[in-house]
């Protein structure tokens, strides 16, 4: 189940808010934000909208600042900053602050005037260090916070120009726990690249001991690099205050030269607080994706003389297009330790164990992922597990979107408003094409996608392809066996709303093929036409009808191989099966018509040349025929499909009532349609050519099927 999405509370940090202290209650002018979610056609689950307050978040006067966010639960204390660079003042547990915040810098806020100021304590950046335009906008100015759950809120910059991205900084304090999920995005809102990274930088109370537990194939010697004055680093250093093993670089005093980076692949660090605190932070590394920090470091730490110890996490390089957005998670803990009465006795085999027992998220997390969902304002979210995977991206309504790994290591990207219809979805995880694995609705073909349909909202105009509340038909399944191929085939059937088989007069019939790669259930799975069909005859724009959907590879597509000429063949077999097979098991099993008059076949692409082909052999069985983006004949039909020529030529050809054909401006297949038509001009059959926006797709096609039956039959 998807968490209830209570609506965020948000307010500027530049508003001067009335003091708010110990009460449940929030006197700020607040903007409330809709954020219910609606369920899409398949698996989607609703988010219900609910009234009832946050717990365990406020606004509280702290540090000089008057708008500071407390995150809270039983045994941990987290304070945020919105008013001075987004920071984290405050990471406390049983009333202990781990997070160096100095007296003299209380409510210090950016101004014309006041430039500069001491950003401690919770820090966050973006990188490569000494490389990245950042404005103080980032680093300094004011953000807007908000409440978005239960002990969660979210910090929003400034656009900032120099960079030309603006970032925002999501917390979520554990119910129970010390557990906090920081995670920053950086979003690109220039209209040029960017290629940025991000980078942590917490102060810690000084004086501790900070330990990097080492990869077991670091490209460093000695796990370790030291910043040089200048651009320059020293990979073998020698320091008595860095204590090296096999296993971990743990740092007791500051060395010779403050800053150390490491290239450390584990996933996390830990600093051992003099106020016997234990700060861990876990996080995730990319050992397969290139980082652009100095050296390609994974993580820094900056141990200065002095009262404080810089943590630093840093993430692989985000090569931004304009528009995309980036993000990286850091999951900070905090536990009571001893510090110990001599540095040169840490136990490093302790804090390791302790590291990987205390500082586990709840199991199963992704167990609970729902994708897709399609949200109140018709975007849609959707999520696929891989938290090992190093990139991923959705393909959807022709765009390819980077997805975003959230804190649960679910991947999750959420699209714009989308057009109401059926839309078609793929992931790319580290370049490999996958469906969704929690949406059983499926294109089949040769290349699979997803499905997730977007259902129109009160005023606008539902799809014809939309369910709605009309009568509806039955589909039928039928296993036949084919004299034509001497084996058993399948069809679909459908009958409508009302169907009586006792009916004076027979039903019209439509014989619908499918593409190349596809089955007999691609037109209603994929195409919907039944919902299509039940539509136009609520709406009495055509009368019922009986609809065959057969499997339109009576030579298995497997032996495609084997022949150069497998269209033409297959069509042949195709045709011989719909009149000597399906067209007897129709007449047999169903009220249906037996006047070719009240007759079609259609298809599109490979079905559709196996319409044309079916009915211009057959014009005294079939006066009607309809060809999407087909893939139509080919050369001179007297010399090339003499059974075609030689129904072209028939008394019947001149009785037929209806020859549609359509392509999109877009569709590979369109100079073989206009060659087609050019040939049906040259022996003067008649006939209704339309080209149309689109190319070789499953939109274009549901446009085309109503326009065509709409025109049958009349």
């Amino acid at each position: 189940m998807m968490p209830a999405a209570h609506p965020p509370i948000s307010f500027s940090s530049c508003a001067e808010p009335e003091h708010v202290k110990n009460s449940p209650t929030i006197n700020l002018l607040v903007i409330i934000l809709a954020c219910m979610t609606i369920p899409n056609s398949g698996d989607a689950q609703e988010s219900p909208d609910s009234d009832s307050t946050f717990t365990g978040v406020r606004v509280i006067e702290y540090y000089g600042y008057t708008d500071c966010i407390e995150l809270q639960n039983k045994t941990t204390r987290v304070v945020l900053c919105p008013a001075a660079g987004g920071r984290v003042l405050e990471y406390s547990i049983d009333g202990k602050n781990v997070l160096y915040l100095p007296p003299g810098s209380e409510g210090w806020k950016q101004t014309t005037d006041n430039k500069r100021g001491r950003m401690h304590a919770g820090r966050f950046d973006i990188g490569p260090e000494k490389m990245v335009k950042r404005g103080r906008i980032l680093w300094q100015g004011p953000w807007r916070g908000e409440f978005t759950g239960d002990r969660s809120a979210q910090l929003t910059s400034e656009f900032d120009q120099e960079s030309g991205v603006r970032l925002t900084r999501d917390f979520q304090l554990d119910k129970n726990s010390s557990r906090l999920i920081c995670k920053q995005t950086i979003a690109n809102e220039s209209n040029k690249p960017v290629s940025l990274c991000h980078w942590s930088r917490t102060f810690a109370v000084g004086g501790g001991i900070a330990v990097i537990p080492r990869s077991p194939r670091g490209r460093f010697p000695k796990g370790f690099v030291l910043y040089q004055e200048g651009n320059a680093i020293t990979i073998d250093a020698d320091d008595p205050n860095i204590q090296l093993s096999d296993e971990a670089v743990v740092v007791t005093g500051p060395p010779a030269s403050p800053k150390l980076g490491f290239d450390s692949h584990v996933g996390w660090l830990a600093y051992l607080a003099p106020t016997d605190q234990l700060f861990v932070k876990r996080y995730r590394t990319f050992p397969d994706r290139a980082y652009n920090e100095f050296a390609a470091l994974t993580a820094s730490v900056w141990y200065p003389q002095g009262d404080m110890v810089e943590m630093e996490p840093i993430g692989p390089a985000e090569n931004l297009r304009p528009g995309e957005k980036a993000n990286f998670t850091e999951e900070w803990w905090l536990m009571p330790h001893q510090f110990p009465a001599d540095v040169k006795n840490f136990d490093y085999a302790t804090i390791k164990r302790k590291v990987e027992r205390n500082s586990q998220p709840p199991a199963g997390g992704n167990r609970d992922v729902t994708s897709p969902v399609v949200n109140a304002n018709q975007s849609v979210t959707f999520r696929v597990a891989g938290q090992n995977a190093s990139e991923v991206r959705v393909r959807v309504a022709n765009q390819t979107r980077r997805m975003e790994l959230n804190h649960d290591g679910v991947w999750e990207h959420q699209t714009e408003p989308l057009s109401p219809g059926i839309h078609e979805y793929t992931f790319d995880i580290d370049g490999v094409r996958v469906t969704d694995p929690k949406n059983r609705v499926i294109k089949k073909w040769l290349k699979c996608a997803s499905m997730v349909e977007v259902a129109a909202k009160a005023g606008q105009n539902a799809p014809l392809t939309q369910q709605q509340a009309v009568p509806h038909g039955t589909l039928h399944h039928h296993i036949y066996s084919s004299t034509t191929t001497g084996t058993s085939r399948n069809a679909v059937v459908y009958t409508p709303p009302g169907y009586d088989l006792k009916k004076a007069e027979g039903y019209p019939l439509v014989v619908l093929c499918h593409g190349n790669g596809d089955d007999q259930t691609a037109w209603t799975e994929v195409g919907r036409a039944h919902q299509i069909i039940d539509n136009l005859i609520h709406q009495k724009k055509i009368g019922p009808m009986l609809i065959a959907m057969p499997y339109g590879h009576p030579i298995p597509i497997q032996e495609k191989r084997k022949f150069q000429d497998y269209g033409t063949r297959n069509n042949r077999s195709m045709t011989n099966d719909i009149v000597n097979d399906l067209l007897p098991l129709l007449t047999q099993h169903y009220n249906v018509t037996q006047k070719p008059s009240q007759r079609a076949v259609v298809g599109l692409s490979m079905g559709g040349g196996q319409a044309i082909h079916a009915g211009m052999a057959h014009p005294e069985l079939f006066e009607s025929i309809g060809a999407f983006s087909a893939a139509a004949p080919q050369g001179n039909l007297q010399k090339q499909h003499p059974e075609l020529a030689i129904g072209a030529n028939s008394d019947a050809n001149n009785n037929r009532k209806l020859f549609w054909i359509a392509c999109g401006v877009d569709d590979s297949l369109l100079k073989r349609n206009r060659e087609f038509v050019s040939e049906l001009h040259r022996l003067g059959i008649s006939h209704n050519f339309v080209e149309t926006q689109g190319g070789h797709s499953w939109p274009i096609w549901r446009n085309y099927l109503p326009e065509f039956l709409e025109l049958l039959f009349r």
